[in-house]
């Protein structure tokens, strides 16, 4: 039996609702908050893989909401819900299953600047840098125009530290795509060769990114052929310490 998105959408608001107070999941409490009957607040409260009684731990909760979005459920009724933490754990899943390397949080600096990227994803050839805006509202032009200046400054510090990382031993050329990943559509899903991209419609980001990187927004790195994204990132952080006297 088919799962309507409307339904399931109210049943997993009502779920993340009760949790906030840290109360056991109940069924009777699930069907009035959502105003569904009991069977169907219980088949999908299965479907979301969330049992009766149980207290969700923000892995448990983060497991929910992916559930929900593969039933159709859109990500910005979830808005309210989210913190920061969860909706970068939420996109380093969703990477994880489309097939990425994830690193969540890395902190870097070079040549006396520093940066943060909040979730970085390789594929072997595509190094994403992605900054997850939490943000209860659809993103404005004047917004957009900020997070793009600070996705250049990241992208040209990144590739710098890069280059001066592997200076002697970079073997395989890696394209660095910088990308924007909330709740919420943008106004246009690239601007000026940035993606923009909302967390349920990240799989189709990631497959134009995919088949169309060359038009976007990228600059050229090497790295060793057979580095994981972990050792790229442990060495960066590593170069990133000030040497001692």
């Amino acid at each position: 039996m088919q799962v309507r998105p409307d339904i399931a959408s109210r049943i997993i608001e009502a779920v993340l609702r009760i949790s906030t107070s840290n109360k056991p999941i109940s069924i009777m409490e699930v069907s009035q908050v959502s105003l569904t009957s009991m069977d169907e607040a219980r088949r999908i409260l299965g479907l979301l893989e969330i049992e009766e009684s149980a207290v969700l731990s923000e892995e448990e909760k983060v497991r929910a909401i992916l559930n929900a979005l593969r039933l159709g459920v859109d990500a910005s009724s979830l808005a309210r819900y989210l913190d920061w933490r969860e909706f970068e754990r939420l996109a380093t899943s969703l990477l994880g299953e489309a097939g990425y390397e994830v690193e969540w949080n890395v902190r870097l600096s070079y040549s006396g600047r520093r940066v943060q990227v909040d979730v970085m994803a390789y594929n072997g050839s595509i190094l994403l840098i992605i900054d997850c805006k939490r943000w209860n509202r659809p993103l404005t032009p004047s917004a957009e125009l900020r997070i793009r200046e600070g996705q250049e400054k990241r992208l040209f510090l990144l590739k710098s530290l890069i280059e001066y990382s592997f200076s002697q031993e970079g073997s395989k050329i890696v394209y660095i795509i910088p990308a924007t990943l909330s709740l919420y559509k943008s106004s246009k899903p690239i601007i000026d060769g940035f993606i923009f991209a909302s967390l349920d419609k990240l799989r189709g980001a990631l497959e134009y990114v995919e088949r169309s990187f060359f038009q976007l927004r990228n600059e050229k790195a090497t790295v060793p052929r057979d580095f994981t994204l972990k050792q790229i990132v442990q060495r960066l952080q590593e170069k990133s310490r000030p040497r001692k006297c």
